[in-house]
C-alpha cells in the first residue's frame, strides 16, 4: 500500500475506456469479505457512494474515487490497474475532420445544457450565424468544437473548423474561408469571392466553424452576407466579442459551476458535483497531481477553484502545477495574487493559452489606449462595482472636464464586448459589473507597472467614504432596503477603501467611513464585523474623528446589550461631537446615551438625555431633506425611549399611548427600520398589559416589515417575543419551534434582545412552554426552528399571528415550515 500521507495521495490516471466497473469492484469487495460499511470507513467514501458505484448507477468514478477505492482494498499492481481500466472513458465523440489540435481529448465538464442549447439552435432552430462569446479562457473553442463533433450528421456537406486567431485583418477572414472550403482562386478576379464561394456551396448543407474571431470582428458583415447568398451554409463562431450584426445570434459562455459556500465541509466525492472541481480533480489526476483527501482537502479544493472563479482553462493551468505543488501551497499561491502559477500548461495547448497571462495580454492587446487604462484602474475594485462608482474614481482620477460619465459608458461597454468585465445582479438599478478574480490579479499586476494602481486606489478610497457618509444620513429617511443592500454588495470596496485611508494616515476619513456605517452594521446584525472595522480607527485623530467612532462603537453597543460600556463612552462622546461642531453627530451620542441610561434602569438620567436630544435636534440642519428626515428621526428615537422609561416604571397604559403615537410617526417618516422598532416596542407594551392577541399582530407586521429587508436588529427582539406569546397562548410547539429560530438569529447577528420587559415576556413564555410539552417533541421543535432558513420562520411566524388572531385554533404544530 502506498506509504505516502493519505492528504496527499498520488491519483492513478485511467487510460482505456470500456469495462464492468461495477461488477469488478463488488468482486473485489466481496473477496475480502469486507461490507460496504467497512470499504466505506477504510476508504473515506460514503456507503451511499460505494452502493452506487457497485450498482452501476455512477460508471464513471474520478480517478481520485477509483484510488481510494484501490488503497482500501490493498490492490496490487495487476489488480489496480485492471479496476482502472474497467472505468468507462470521459470522451466525448471524436471530433469532426479539421478539428483544432487538442479537442475532444479531454473530457468537458458542466457543459450539458450549453451542449443541448447550442445544437439545438442549428440543428431543430435553424439558427445560422452563431456566436459563443466569453472570456479568453472560458472554453469557447471546446463548445464549438464539441457541437461540431455531435451535430455533423445534420450537415452532409461536411463540417469545417478554421482556427482564426493569426488573422489580424478582417479582409483576410474571407480568403481563409474560401481557402477552408476548397474553393480555387480565379487569378482573374472577375467573380466576386462571396458569389464564389456561394457557388461553391451550392446544393451542399455545410457547418463552418470559426475560432478565435475577437480580433477581427469588423469581418461581421461580410460574413453575413456570404450567409445571404449560400444558404445551406451555417457558421459557428467562437469570439470574446460580439460581431454586432442582425444575423448574428449570441450565446454567452460563462465559467462553470463553482462549489456552494457550504460545500467546503462535503467529502470529495459530494465536492465533485461541481464541475469546477471535478475538471480539476480530473485535470491533476491526468499529471499524476496530487489531491488531498477529507474535509480539510475538500474545503482547499473548493477554495481554490473559487479563486479561479469557474474558468476551465485556469483550472487547467492550475491543475498542470498540481503535480508539483501540494493544494495547500497552491491554495496559498493564488491568495497571494498570483496570475500564473509558475508551471507551463500543456504542451497541446497553442503557446497563446498555456498561460493566463499570455491569454489576457492577447484580450487587453485589442484595447483602445482609454479602454485599457479604465480596465486597469477597474481592478482596485473588491467584489465588483457599480457604475456610479467607477465614474467617480474616473473623475477624480481625471477631473472633469476630461472625465464625464457619458464617456465611461462606451469604454465599460468595449470591455464588456471583450468579456473582461461582466455584468452583475445590481441591488439598487445602477449597473454593476465584476472582473473575474484570475482577469482582476492580472490586471492589478499591470496597472501597478503602468503607474495606475495607486492613483486608483486613492481616488477609491475618497469616494469609498462619501458612500458610508451619504448612506448614514439616508438610513434615517424612508425606503431603507436599497441603501442596505448597496451598502452589502459594496462591503468589499468599503472595507479595501477604509485600509487604503489608513495607509495613507488620512484618519479622520477612515473614521467618517467606519463610523458612518454602524446604522448599516447594527440594523443588518453584523456587529462583530462593525466592532472589528471601528478597532481599526480606534483613540486617534481629531476629536471629531475620535466622537464619530464612539458613537458608532456606542450604537452597536446598544445592539449587543453591553449598556454599561455603552454609558461609559457616552460622556466622552458627546464632549468631542459639542467641540467637533456637528449637530447630527451630537444628536446621535446624546440619544444613544440616553437609551442606555433607560435600559440601564437610571430613568431620571434618561429623561434628561433624551430632553437634551430633544432640543438639540433642532439645530439639525434643514437645508438638505434628508437633514430634516435626520431631525424627524431624532424625534421617533425620542418618543420611543420616553415609552420604554415609561414602561420600565410600570405605567403599561401611559406607555402605550406614548408608543402608538410613535408609531403614527414613524409611518409618517417612512423609515422601515423605525416602524419596525416602534411596532416591537409598543407590542411588548401591550403583552405587559396582558394584551397577547394585540402584541401577536403588531408583532407580525413588525417581522413583514423585517424579514424582507433583513434587519436583524429588530428581527432579534421580535422573533423571541412572538415566541413568547406562543407559549403564553397554548402553542408550546409553535413557541419552541420559534425560540430554536431566535437562537440562530442570535448566533448569527450577535443581537442581544436585553430590554427588560421584552426579554421578561420572552423568558415567561420560554417557561410556559417547556412545561406544555414533554422534552423531546420540545427539543424536535427546537431544532426544527434552529435550522430553518429565515424565509421558513417568516412563512411559519405569519401562521402563528394568524394562529393567534382566530379564538380557539389549535397550535400550529410544525405545519407552515418549508
Amino acid at each position: 500500500m502506498d506509504g505516502r500521507p493519505a492528504r496527499y495521495r498520488r491519483l492513478v490516471v485511467g487510460t482505456s475506456a470500456v469495462g464492468a466497473f461495477a461488477a469488478r469492484l463488488r468482486a473485489l469487495r466481496e473477496a475480502r469479505s469486507l461490507t460496504q460499511e467497512e470499504l466505506s470507513e477504510r476508504s473515506g467514501l460514503s456507503v451511499k457512494a460505494i452502493g452506487a458505484l457497485e450498482r452501476g448507477e455512477r460508471r464513471r468514478p474520478h480517478p481520485h474515487t477509483v484510488r481510494a477505492l484501490a488503497d482500501a482494498l490493498l490492490l496490487g499492481d495487476a489488480e489496480r490497474a485492471a479496476l482502472v481500466a474497467a472505468v468507462p472513458s470521459r470522451g466525448g465523440p471524436a471530433a469532426a475532420a479539421g478539428a483544432f489540435a487538442g479537442s475532444g481529448l479531454a473530457p468537458i465538464f458542466g457543459r450539458d445544457e450549453d451542449l443541448t442549447r447550442v445544437a439545438d439552435l442549428l440543428t431543430v432552430h435553424g439558427a445560422r450565424f452563431l456566436t459563443l462569446t466569453g472570456p479568453g479562457g472560458v472554453g469557447k473553442t471546446r463548445l464549438a468544437t464539441e457541437v461540431a463533433a455531435r451535430v455533423r450528421d445534420a450537415f452532409p456537406g461536411g463540417v469545417r473548423l478554421l482556427d482564426l486567431a493569426a488573422v489580424r485583418e478582417p479582409d483576410e477572414v474571407l480568403p481563409q474561408v474560401a481557402a477552408a472550403l476548397g474553393v480555387v482562386e480565379e487569378p482573374t478576379g472577375t467573380v466576386h469571392l462571396v458569389e464564389r464561394v456561394a457557388g461553391h456551396l451550392a446544393g451542399r448543407r455545410v457547418l463552418l466553424v470559426l475560432d478565435n474571431l475577437e480580433q477581427v470582428v469588423a469581418c461581421g458583415p461580410r460574413l453575413a452576407d456570404l450567409l445571404g447568398h449560400a444558404p445551406g451554409l451555417t457558421v459557428l463562431a467562437t469570439s470574446r466579442a460580439p460581431l454586432r450584426v442582425r444575423a448574428e445570434q449570441v450565446v454567452p459562455v460563462v465559467p462553470l459551476a463553482l462549489p456552494g459556500l457550504d460545500d467546503g465541509a462535503a467529502d470529495l466525492t459530494a465536492l465533485a458535483a461541481s464541475p469546477a472541481v471535478a475538471m480539476f480533480l480530473d485535470r491533476a489526476s491526468a499529471v499524476g497531481g496530487q489531491v488531498p483527501d477529507g474535509a480539510a482537502g475538500a474545503a482547499t479544493l473548493a477554495a481554490i477553484t473559487r479563486r479561479l472563479d469557474g474558468l476551465p482553462l485556469a483550472i487547467e493551468l492550475a491543475a498542470a502545477a498540481a503535480r508539483v505543488l501540494p493544494p495547500d501551497a497552491l491554495l496559498a499561491r493564488l491568495e497571494a495574487g498570483t496570475t500564473d502559477v509558475g508551471v507551463a500548461g500543456p504542451r497541446d495547448l497553442p503557446v497563446r493559452q498555456r498561460s493566463m497571462t499570455a491569454v489576457l495580454d492577447g484580450s487587453v492587446g485589442l484595447l483602445e489606449p482609454e479602454q485599457r487604462d479604465l480596465f486597469l484602474r477597474a481592478a482596485v475594485f473588491s467584489g465588483g462595482f457599480s457604475l456610479d462608482w467607477l465614474t467617480a474614481v474616473e473623475a477624480l482620477v481625471e477631473p472633469p472636464p476630461t472625465v464625464h460619465a457619458d464617456d465611461v459608458v462606451p469604454r465599460v461597454a468595449a470591455l464588456v464586448d471583450q468579456a473582461l468585465v461582466l455584468p452583475a445582479p445590481s441591488p439598487d438599478g445602477v449597473p454593476r459589473f465584476r472582473l473575474l478574480e484570475p482577469v482582476r490579479q492580472y490586471a492589478i499586476t499591470e496597472a501597478h507597472a503602468a503607474g495606475l494602481a495607486l492613483p486608483a486606489a486613492d481616488a477609491h478610497a475618497v469616494h469609498a467614504r462619501q458612500v458610508a457618509v451619504d448612506a448614514h444620513r439616508r438610513l434615517w429617511s424612508a425606503g431603507i432596503g436599497p441603501v442596505l443592500d448597496r451598502v452589502e454588495a459594496e462591503r468589499g470596496n468599503l472595507r479595501s477603501g477604509l485600509l487604503r485611508l489608513l495607509e495613507l494616515g488620512r484618519v479622520p476619513e477612515a473614521a467618517d467611513l467606519a463610523g458612518g456605517l454602524w446604522p448599516y452594521f447594527a440594523m443588518r446584525g453584523r456587529v462583530r464585523e462593525g466592532l472589528e472595522w471601528l478597532e481599526r480607527v480606534e483613540g486617534t485623530g481629531t476629536p471629531m474623528s475620535v466622537a464619530r467612532v464612539a458613537v458608532g462603537r456606542m450604537g452597536l453597543m446598544l445592539v449587543v446589550g453591553e449598556v454599561g460600556a455603552l454609558r461609559m463612552l457616552g460622556d466622552v462622546a458627546i464632549r468631542l461631537s459639542e467641540r467637533a461642531g456637528d449637530a447630527l453627530l451630537l444628536v446621535e451620542a446624546v440619544l444613544l446615551s440616553g437609551l442606555g441610561a433607560i435600559f440601564a434602569g437610571d430613568l431620571s438620567a434618561g429623561e434628561r438625555l433624551l430632553a437634551l436630544a430633544e432640543a438639540r435636534a433642532e439645530d439639525v440642519g434643514t437645508q438638505e431633506p434628508r437633514e430634516g428626515d435626520a431631525r424627524l428621526w431624532a424625534r421617533l428615537q425620542v418618543q420611543l425611549g420616553r415609552g420604554q422609561a415609561l414602561l420600565l416604571a410600570g405605567d403599561a397604559e401611559v406607555a402605550t399611548r406614548q408608543l402608538e403615537e410613535a408609531v403614527v410617526a414613524a409611518r409618517a417618516l417612512g423609515n422601515e427600520f423605525g416602524l419596525a422598532t416602534s411596532l416591537n416596542t409598543l407590542a411588548t407594551a401591550r403583552q405587559v398589559a396582558g394584551d397577547d392577541a394585540t402584541a401577536a399582530a403588531l408583532l407580525g407586521e413588525s417581522l413583514a416589515v423585517s424579514f424582507p429587508l433583513r434587519l436583524g436588529w429588530t428581527l432579534g427582539y421580535a422573533v423571541p417575543e412572538l415566541a413568547g406569546v406562543a407559549g403564553r397562548s397554548g402553542r408550546p410547539t409553535s413557541a419552541a419551534y420559534l425560540f430554536g429560530a431566535a437562537a440562530t438569529l442570535g448566533d448569527t447577528t450577535a443581537v442581544d434582545p436585553h430590554y427588560p420587559p421584552s426579554r421578561l415576556g420572552a423568558e415567561s413564555g420560554l417557561a410556559v412552554a417547556r412545561t406544555q410539552l414533554e422534552s423531546d417533541a420540545f427539543t424536535a421543535a427546537w431544532d426544527a426552528g434552529r435550522t430553518a432558513t429565515q424565509e421558513e420562520v417568516a412563512r411559519f411566524a405569519a401562521g402563528v399571528v394568524a394562529d393567534i388572531a382566530s379564538p380557539g385554533s389549535a397550535d400550529l404544530s410544525l405545519r407552515g415550515r418549508g
